[in-house]
């Protein structure tokens, strides 16, 4: 928890954690995995698969676009998935 805290701390505006991407990130996420839900797919299995496409779209940022990997990007994600699951 420290270490997300300063690793928060220390980044700059490069990465906000409130931008029309992290809205895109969470919405995504949202309906992927109200869609797997909704056609029967375990929620365990719904979380597995949405989560491994924000970290593969993560690594797609880093590794093609030369971009940055964004935690934040996967945190929103992660908010996303949650209130699918409720």
């Amino acid at each position: 928890m420290k270490l997300l805290l300063i690793i928060t701390l220390f980044t700059g505006t490069k990465d906000p954690w409130f931008a029309r991407d992290k809205v895109r990130h969470f919405a995504v996420s949202y309906v992927i995995t109200r869609s797997l839900i909704h056609y029967r797919q375990k929620k365990e299995i719904a979380f597995g698969i949405t989560f491994s496409l924000g970290l593969i779209k993560e690594i797609y940022d880093k590794k093609i676009k030369k971009s940055f990997f964004s935690y934040k990007d996967l945190v929103w994600d992660l908010a996303g998935i949650g209130l699918a699951l409720i």
